[in-house]
Formats: structure tokens, sequence, C-alpha cells
């Protein structure tokens, strides 16, 4: 198995896992989770493109830094820019934004890949 199969293997268990999380009632560890699936598809993405950097497994760091590439569709500049944003005092996000889905819109937009979990397994 390919590092790259790893790393989607591993980021659709994790998806999977944040789902649950939400489903839950844990929305704070959902989002954690999916900050570090996206960092993880942000290295897969820089790997592809022969690039890497300096910020080991720092998720926000990475998102930060791929944010600044020009070449990045509008759709995936707005998934990081979700991504990249912080919670109010009371420990939510704005209305609409879902962090799980813009895991999935940088798997597609980056990697060319499909992380939809199964419909059980996002059932709330």
């Amino acid at each position: 198995m390919s590092a790259n199969t790893d790393a989607l293997a591993w980021a659709r268990a994790e998806l999977a896992a944040a789902y649950a999380d939400r489903r839950r009632g844990n929305e704070g560890r959902a989002r954690v989770r999916a900050r570090r699936i996206a960092g993880a598809l942000a290295t897969e993405y820089l790997r592809r493109q022969g690039q890497s950097h300096p910020y080991g497994q720092n998720a926000l760091r990475i998102l930060q830094h791929l944010w600044k590439r020009p070449e990045l569709s509008g759709r995936t500049r707005l998934a990081l820019t979700h991504l990249l944003m912080k919670v109010d005092t009371n420990f939510r996000l704005p209305p609409g934004v879902d962090l799980l889905h813009d895991v999935q819109v940088l798997a597609q937009e980056l990697l060319g890949e499909d992380l939809r979990p199964a419909a059980e397994e996002t059932a709330a």
C-alpha cells in the first residue's frame, strides 16, 4: 500500500470519527479532527506538487501556508478560510460553516479524491 493510499484511508477513517463525534454532540472534537484531516490533505497536495513545508504536523500553519498559493480555486480558498476561522465566545462558527464538508471539498479540489463517508456515518 502506498503512502498516498494510507493517508487517504486515514483521512476517511478520521472523517467517519468526526461525524461520530458530531452525533455525540462533541462538535469541538469534530472540528479538531476536520482541521487535522485538512492539514494532512494539504501536505499530500504539496507532496504531489514536489514540494514540502517546514511546519511538521501543525495543521493550522500548513493551511495558512497553502492559503497563500495563487493557483487555488475560489472554492478551495473558501474551504481553507472556514478551516482557519476561530470560534466565537460560545465556541461556535458562523451559521452555514461546516468543517466536515470543507475537508471533503479540499480532498476533491486538491487531490481529486472523494472522502464522502457512507450515509449512515453522517446521519444525525
